[in-house]
């Protein structure tokens, strides 16, 4: 049991107290914990991951150690590096090694707990698979470092995130146990917000968190905000209220409301703004407001079938289109914004066939809707799934000036080894990038159409993404062939 924290049973209880919501991930987290596997929790930021896992830490009495992921992520700053001014003192002493994370969590049964996890270099991700696997790391002139039975690691990543980010490699993927987190229920981040702020104006709580939760859904944006904005947005108002003790007006919640939400709203749509968004959605919000009788709690009823509403329309078009795409795209005309917008968030192969079926029979302004919005989903897709990051795998070199951070450990034994050092003997980090060209060929006769054009344009699309020096070609073919791009251009 004490070689075991995690396998008491009133520990799920103790983390619960603290927690709104989340029973049955806090169990199954637990129940990974105590059966000695490592766990991946994916889920966008305000989804209480972090909360969770310090609270297991605390109420399991082990060490919790957070480290924020990051191209700049070496595997030296996760295991950690002898002093430098006492190694060239004294020389390399047990005593002058500062640990780093990894190494505390392993030696003192912690749990370590990576945030932003795919943004993570290669090579460090790769330190945390013999430390996984094999349960100990090997530290040059300290030895073998050998993990207590406690130790966990703990990585979150943000699907949403397609910037600074990579595809995690199966290797260590295939070390965790992964867990999904998605945003709570409208009840529980009432009851959030109620706790956090110690508000007691219900109206400005549910205003708060129906505004928050709508941009979630708008179909102008790519990620909406967390709870972490409706906290954020209560406890604004309610100082401004203090301060200007009187009647509160549209546009100071307006003020608030930008003020909480607008850095926390990644927009896909060029053309519009988070504020943009904040007012319109915050005016229907305070609209429907108005149908509810109670002049305290005026108006705050969120559709919470919107989501699905337009989930059942896009199966139901796409099913359709395959039969009769010109009634489809009749029925599709009017709601192309919502539907094709929806798309940026959920089912997007679904409405990209949508699109490429019906795109044919579309008047003008409605093509030039639905190819905006297409464009957006392509990209969308591709930056998901391509490394989006300096690239390349990061090594040790001689010093130039395009290098990364010093490799202190190299350079101190340079130091040692030569007795001196000039510019051209510091050993820095850089990244290797391997050279490589790429063609992608497309059959441009009347066979290539539908979803096979929105295949290749996904395909064009990820070759852009991947290869940021322009080594790749695209190249057309029918009756003849025509160069679309050529490479190096």
């Amino acid at each position: 049991m004490r070689d075991n924290p995690y396998i008491k049973r009133e520990l799920i209880r103790r983390v619960a107290k603290y927690i709104v919501g989340r029973r049955r991930e806090i169990l199954a987290i637990i129940a990974a914990l105590a059966a000695g596997k490592n766990v991946l929790l994916e889920g966008p930021p305000g989804t209480t991951k972090s909360t969770i896992l310090r609270v297991i830490a605390k109420e399991s009495g082990v060490p919790f150690y957070m480290v924020e992921g990051s191209a700049d992520l070496t595997p030296q700053k996760l295991i950690g590096i002898f002093n430098p001014a006492h190694v060239l003192k004294k020389g390399y002493k047990a005593e002058y090694f500062e640990p780093g994370p990894l190494f505390r969590a392993m030696k003192e049964g912690g749990i370590l707990y990576i945030e932003e996890f795919n943004r993570m270099s290669e090579d460090a991700a790769n330190v945390l698979i013999r430390a996984m696997e094999e349960r100990e790391i090997v530290v040059p002139r300290l030895g073998i470092i050998k993990a207590k039975p406690s130790f966990r690691v703990i990585a979150g990543m943000n699907p949403y995130d397609d910037i600074g980010t990579s595809r995690v490699s199966r290797a260590i993927m295939d070390r965790f146990c992964r867990l999904r987190l998605d945003y709570q229920s409208r009840e529980e981040e009432i009851e959030i917000v109620k706790i956090r702020t110690k508000c007691g104006q219900e109206w400005l709580i549910e205003l708060a968190v129906d505004l928050t939760r709508a941009t979630r859904t708008h179909p102008a944006v790519k990620m909406g905000a967390s709870v972490r904005g409706a906290i954020d947005m209560v406890l604004i108002v309610e100082y401004l209220q203090k301060l200007k003790r009187e009647e509160l007006k549209f546009e100071d919640i307006y003020d608030a409301a930008v003020l909480a939400l607008s850095s926390k709203i990644w927009m896909k749509d060029p053309d519009k703004t988070p504020e943009d968004i904040i007012k319109e959605l915050l005016e229907e919000i305070l609209k429907r407001k108005s149908h509810n009788s109670s002049k305290k709690n005026r108006g705050f009823f969120r559709n919470e079938y919107i989501e699905e509403k337009l989930r059942d329309e896009i199966e139901y078009l796409l099913y359709l289109s395959k039969v009769s795409p010109l009634r489809a795209s009749l029925l599709l005309e009017n709601n192309i914004p919502d539907l094709l917008g929806h798309g940026m968030t959920n089912n997007e192969i679904n409405v990209l066939e949508l699109y490429s079926r019906t795109y044919s029979y579309l008047r003008r302004k409605q093509k030039y809707l639905a190819k905006k919005y297409a464009t957006g989903l392509i990209l969308r897709i591709t930056s998901r799934s391509i490394h989006k990051h300096l690239g390349g795998k990061i090594i040790t070199d001689s010093f130039d000036w395009d290098s990364d951070d010093i490799d202190l450990d190299r350079t101190l034994e340079e130091l040692v080894e030569r007795g001196t050092l000039d510019i051209q003997h510091l050993k820095v980090y850089k990244r290797d990038r391997r050279d490589r060209l790429y063609a992608l060929i497309i059959d441009r006769s009347f066979s290539m159409s539908g979803i096979k054009i929105i295949i290749a344009a996904i395909v064009a699309a990820s070759l852009a993404y991947a290869t940021p020096w322009n080594r790749y070609s695209i190249i057309a073919f029918n009756t003849e062939i025509e160069f679309i791009k050529k490479a190096l251009e």
